[in-house]
């Protein structure tokens, strides 16, 4: 193991000795197969109280907490916020439509909006889209332009794992001219010391990283095909390939846990935290995640997964992310808590399930919290 405890977790209502419990139940877990590696973060009331890395990063190499790990969709919320920033400034409306910003969106699509991209009901999911590990930013933008609308925008719902939030990238640049990763580390990144995160991942800077860069495995046979997130080829997928560590996942949402600001650098009004991390989608059928035999409904913030949908333990007011059966950030306000957890390895819905409520469970637990 590596890192652990972090000052005294008494003085924000954090039972020490329970501390020593997730940490031996995270370790327990590397023994039985559930993480090959993994990394934990938690904080409350804007305090660290425990940072630290177990398993190994990639075969023969420790995982520190300075290791870096393929995110998923947990790093959706880094281009949500860029969105916000925008929306802040008055250079984009949430209820705009993307046509409005990119003339080309067509296809039963254009009254597609900002808003119903960011509570998943944009209507182009593109679940089956064919390219994505060929195509070039500039053939898929073309691509989600012309897809037929699976359903009028706004009338229904179901998660769009990347088309979404590719769109949402093209608007950022658009409007600001930048590229969604480069406006990501010069506006979210470099103000929060995020200095071991980034949007997409180039074999250089693999290179360079080192032993840092953590690989993904998985035991899973159907989960095998999502090994591509080890080739470093550069791809950007804003609602896809972000890679962070624990310990910067904790730096972003003690900004928004802290309405906006952290350490005297604000990168939102607290208003507009309040407003994005709000429930503006409840009890709606997700056509992505339901079957015919069970209705899956999760409740959704402004690009921000809403209370239960993070973790069966918090409350209806956490907010934030998950990532591919492997990634858990997110913050609870009710609480003061933020918690972070990055494993590198991708496991089948119920084990994931399994680890990550254990851990929550017993964090709670030491929080002295219970709902």
């Amino acid at each position: 193991m590596i890192g652990g405890i972090k000052g005294n977790p008494e003085e924000v209502g954090i039972d020490k000795t329970s501390l020593n419990d997730v940490i031996k139940t995270l370790e327990n877990q590397v023994t039985e197969g559930l993480n090959t590696g993994a990394q934990l973060h938690v904080s409350r009331k804007g305090q660290t109280a425990l940072d630290f890395a177990v398993g190994e990063a990639k075969p023969g190499i420790q995982m520190r907490s300075d290791s870096i790990l393929a995110l998923w969709s947990s790093g959706k919320p880094w281009t949500t916020v860029a969105i916000a920033q925008l929306w802040e400034s008055k250079k984009l409306s949430i209820n705009q439509t993307v046509q409005s910003i990119i003339p080309e969106f067509k296809n039963g699509k254009e009254g597609c909006t900002i808003k119903h991209i960011l509570i998943h009901a944009g209507g182009f999911p593109m679940l089956m889209y064919p390219k994505w590990l060929t195509a070039s930013w500039e053939e898929i933008i073309i691509d989600i332009c012309n897809e037929t609308a699976e359903y009028e925008p706004g009338t229904q719902c179901g998660y769009h794992p990347r088309s979404g939030w590719i769109i949402l990238g093209e608007i950022v640049r658009r409007i600001d001219g930048r590229r969604i990763d480069d406006y990501l580390k010069e506006e979210i990144f470099i103000p929060l010391g995020m200095d071991s995160s980034y949007l997409g991942m180039t074999k250089q800077r693999a290179k360079e990283l080192g032993n840092r860069l953590a690989l993904k495995d998985t035991p899973n046979k159907s989960e095998e095909i999502h090994l591509w997130i080890n080739n470093f080829e550069g791809r950007i997928y804003p609602g896809t390939n972000g890679y962070s560590t624990a310990n910067d996942m904790g730096k972003f949402y003690r900004s928004l846990w802290n309405g906006g600001e952290s350490d005297g650098i604000r990168i939102l009004k607290e208003d507009t935290v309040k407003y994005f991390t709000k429930t503006h989608r409840m009890g709606i059928a997700d056509l992505t995640f339901s079957t015919p035999a069970f209705q899956v409904s999760p409740d959704w913030g402004l690009g921000f997964a809403k209370g239960k949908s993070n973790s069966l333990i918090c409350s209806q007011d956490a907010f934030g992310h998950g990532g591919r059966s492997s990634c858990l950030n997110f913050c609870d306000p009710q609480v003061d808590l933020i918690i972070n957890f990055n494993s590198n390895t991708m496991l089948d819905l119920e084990n994931n399930m399994r680890r990550m409520n254990a851990i929550t469970t017993k964090i709670y637990d030491a929080c002295k919290y219970k709902f």
